[in-house]
């Protein structure tokens, strides 16, 4: 009887050691996918912010004149 339990328990385990594997899989997918993205919106702001100056810049000459 001992052995019919444990081989159900057993069974149990490795069936949600299973489940964490993949959810941890999809976990670090995801984070991977988050983090390529942070990295674009850097640089599209980076982009952005140098756009701003130069345009402000052109303004300015501009007034001046």
């Amino acid at each position: 009887m001992a052995t019919t339990t444990e081989t159900r328990t057993v069974k149990t385990l490795k069936s949600q050691i299973n489940n964490q594997k993949e959810q941890i899989t999809k976990l670090l997918n995801r984070m991977n996918r988050m983090s390529d993205e942070i990295h674009t919106l850097k640089n599209d702001l980076g982009r952005f912010k140098k756009n701003v100056a130069d345009d402000v810049k052109y303004l300015t000459e501009r007034v001046d004149d």
